[in-house]
């Protein structure tokens, strides 16, 4: 275990991910097939959505794509650090817009998209 100290993480913000990620994994028939469609039009980026609001009830939230050089311009260096390094082939970028201004970014996988390891 390192000896290095792990900040401290508050128990609404701890709820607040698991939150989050339960979410991303729930709507990931949406959100895959959208970030693989932003890669291959825009190039590397990420998926955003609009927490905050749901146009139709039930329906959805707005969600874009933005490009590395959008992301760069509007969020910091997590997001920066996340879409610089996603593996396309099974990966992409999810940047949470919530109230407050408050954004909430995560590196997603689909584990059944990671490509297998070469066997000899």
């Amino acid at each position: 275990m390192s000896s290095e100290r792990q900040p401290h993480i508050p128990e609404w913000a701890r709820r607040e991910r698991l939150a989050d990620l339960a979410w991303l994994a729930e709507n990931l028939h949406v959100f895959w097939p959208a970030a693989q469609a932003g890669y291959a039009q825009l190039g590397r980026g990420a998926i955003t959505v609009d927490t905050m609001v749901q146009p139709v009830p039930g329906k959805g939230n707005p969600m874009w794509y933005l490009t590395q050089e959008q992301v760069s311009e509007y969020f910091g260096a997590d997001e920066m650090r996340m879409v610089s390094a996603y593996d396309s082939s099974w990966e992409f970028v999810a940047i949470l817009l919530k109230q407050r201004n408050r954004v909430s970014s995560y590196r997603m996988g689909v584990p059944e998209q990671r490509p297998k390891p070469k066997t000899r």
